[in-house]
């Protein structure tokens, strides 16, 4: 395993201006609202739903100026472009994270409490190469998620159980 995935820095205007001439060649207008979401997502660099999304738009630009359907809709439209990529983390909960000029990695995450850890290793991206060749594939992309049970889980003080949730 190597350094922290999100080490690499990013250039936020230039990834905007990606953003919207992508969202211009599909056809989708691009507003002030959804140019504070995209730059909100962006500048997060941590997992985030699109309740928590919301949140901190809010927090910007006032409660009630943005939606949550606004919120969905521009997330798809991101995730369908590769500039951020959802994660199933188990109960039905989805989390987002900006991937547009970030390293490669994985992640691990755990079914009860959602606790989710980002790892590389390069032996296991080898792997997945020669897999894909073996196969006659050539890899344009992958996404490796495993699901599991936590320790706490495991020790029986997840704090998702202690809630009620599990």
């Amino acid at each position: 395993m190597t350094g922290d995935p999100g080490e690499f820095k990013t250039d936020l205007q230039g990834e905007v201006a990606q953003v919207r001439e992508h969202f211009r060649e599909k056809g989708f207008r691009w507003t002030r609202q959804r140019q504070t979401i995209v730059e909100t997502a962006f500048e997060t660099h941590r997992h985030f739903s699109a309740e928590d999304l919301l949140h901190m738009v809010e927090e910007k630009i006032g409660p009630g100026v943005a939606h949550l359907a606004t919120i969905y809709r521009t997330l798809q439209a991101l995730e369908e472009g590769g500039f951020i990529e959802g994660l199933e983390v188990g109960k039905g909960g989805r989390l987002f994270e900006h991937v547009l000029g970030h390293a490669h990695h994985d992640h691990i995450i755990c079914l009860d409490c959602g606790a989710l850890i980002e790892f590389h290793d390069e032996a296991l991206e080898a792997k997945k190469l020669e897999v894909a060749e073996a196969n006659g594939f050539e890899m344009e992309s992958h996404s490796l998620r495993i699901y599991g049970h936590c320790k706490a889980k495991q020790e029986g003080r997840c704090p998702r159980k202690e809630k009620g949730y599990s």
